[in-house]
């Protein structure tokens, strides 16, 4: 729609509807001594070995929209926009707003001439995560025991059985709400030779879905609630430069750097909330990054992981009597770098990545020390004094042990087989100093290196009736450099895709892959 002769807006608006149902039936039976498919636990003498399960799942979201658009002498661009959502998992509807507003300056810097393109923006919003389905009422659960020893009495046992589930349901759930407010520019230069574009962001998630815990005296242990919130700051930088673009070479390069600062500012009065599981394990805290490393420590004097020791008799740290913060897995900053050459019919691209700090804990290296088959624990050193080992055993002074010689603050010790098999140095359980299993997570690798090749000429084209074939053969993976660590990827996680990283117990390894393709274009 044309307002004036320098004005025009375009109105969009909409409505859907999203209706789920969702149903489930299995079974498991392991080691079954009878060959039937019915579904029954009683084919097996062991009840914990079998399992039967069904379950039912309804989700039914509308969603009503509308977008206002306005340019104005084709330089000034405002999207202002609303939607409207009802969901089956909340009692009433939520409204987001949103709007951001461009400023296209370039002939603004006409007289620079190196400048061919350049924008102002800002944007603030508003989008929200619905509560998870049927959460809002108590339900029934089955398959618990009863018992605080090791082989609790299984309602399985007894023919089955139900009760008023422990996860209290809450009918005062809404949405947690994400507001992001983000200022940018972009500019091209050199006839649009070079690109480049900086955006900071700000956004703040309020009521956030937690499950928070309940005095087991209410009759139940957790109700899941919007009892968080949490913050994210950060800086965003793209660029791209065409270096050379001739018909039959060229050379292309991109790249991205990122920083993004996260803390978790409150979760209603919960201390912890574990978001995996283990010694060591990821959580969120109030005043910490989401997913900081948590676990067994040692004693410091200001009670921070990086703080002075407080040592034993012998000289060696002491564990905390409770976990604490042991570090923060989220990098300072990333990058990448990407090369497109291309000479003749040959094309190589190359993506290469970067990974600034960050902590991780690779456990499968810390548990193998207690059984010494780890690099940590192939050294020998001799003795140009007495010192003294985890035990306070004195090792005399020219005795060629395996281990290390280290000093915690009070003076040199021996770090031999005692400190790695029956210390604090290494092994299982909570009775480890994990704070000394906290490694650097700073790496780089060649994410993806790609060799193509484009055949074409009027013979296949006669031939084959194609314009043209391209085979490409890509290798993914293919080299990293760590900064501390060795033979574990800190792209690994235990947890897989979740919320808490940093974490790596016996866990298989990112894949390198080599793939080869043939493109045909008719």
């Amino acid at each position: 729609m044309e307002l004036s002769s320098n004005i025009s807006m375009v109105a969009t608006a909409g409505w859907n509807l999203n209706d789920r149902k969702y149903s489930r039936s299995s079974s498991f039976i392991d080691g079954f001594l009878v060959n039937t498919d019915k579904h029954t636990t009683s084919v097996n003498t062991a009840a914990e070995a079998s399992s039967v399960s069904n379950g039912r799942l309804f989700l039914r979201s509308t969603r009503a929209y509308g977008v206002l658009s306005l340019d104005a002498l084709n330089q000034i661009f405002v999207n202002v926009s609303m939607a409207s959502e009802t969901h089956s998992t909340i009692s009433k509807a939520y409204n987001y707003p949103a709007v951001d507003v461009a400023y296209q300056m370039t002939d603004l810097l006409s007289g620079v001439g190196f400048i061919s393109f350049a924008k102002l923006r800002v944007a603030y919003g508003q989008v929200g995560v619905r509560p998870g389905a049927h959460r809002f009422e108590t339900l029934a659960e089955s398959g618990f025991g009863y018992s605080s020893y090791s082989d609790p009495v299984s309602v399985g046992q007894w023919g089955g059985g139900y009760r008023v589930d422990d996860d209290k349901g809450n009918p005062e759930l809404k949405p947690e709400v994400k507001t992001e407010t983000e200022f940018g520019v972009d500019f091209r230069f050199m006839d649009d030779k070079l690109s480049l574009s900086l955006t900071s962001y700000q956004n703040e998630i309020t009521d956030m879905l937690i499950s928070n815990a309940l005095t087991p005296t209410s009759g139940y242990d957790t109700q899941y609630s919007n009892s968080a919130s949490m913050e994210n700051k950060g800086l965003e930088i793209d660029g791209s430069w065409s270096v050379m673009n001739q018909a039959t070479t060229g050379l292309d390069l991109s790249f991205n750097w990122a920083t993004n600062k996260n803390k978790v500012l409150s979760l209603s009065g919960t201390d912890v909330l574990n978001l995996g599981s283990g010694s060591v394990n990821s959580v969120a805290r109030k005043g910490y990054p989401i997913g900081s490393l948590w676990g067994i420590g040692s004693q410091t004097e200001d009670g921070t992981v990086n703080g002075k020791f407080i040592l034993d008799d012998n000289g060696f740290p002491q564990i905390t009597p409770t976990k604490m913060i042991l570090g923060d897995p989220n990098p300072d900053w990333r990058g990448t770098l990407g090369v497109t050459a291309r000479l003749s019919n040959f094309t190589v691209n190359m993506l290469f990545e970067h990974s600034e700090g960050g902590e991780y804990s690779p456990r499968t290296l810390w548990v193998l020390r207690r059984f010494g088959t780890t690099s940590d624990t192939d050294n020998e050193v001799t003795l140009t004094k007495d010192l003294k080992n985890v035990d306070g055993k004195t090792i005399p002074s020219g005795t060629t042990v395996r281990g290390f010689i280290e000093d915690f603050g009070g003076g040199d010790v021996l770090l031999d087989e005692a400190w790695f098999r029956h210390g604090i140095g290494g092994g299982f359980g909570d009775n480890q100093a994990y704070n000394f299993s906290i490694k650097d997570a700073t790496y780089s690798r060649i994410r993806e290196l790609s060799l193509s090749y484009l055949m074409k000429s009027d013979a296949i084209t006669d031939m084959t009736g194609l314009n043209s074939l391209t085979f490409t053969a890509t290798g993914r993976n293919l080299f990293a450099w760590y900064k501390d660590l060795v033979g574990v990827d800190p792209g690994v996680n235990v947890g897989g895709i979740q919320t808490g990283s940093g974490l790596e117990y016996f866990s298989n390894p990112v894949t390198k892959s080599f793939l080869f393709s043939v493109s045909a274009n008719f």
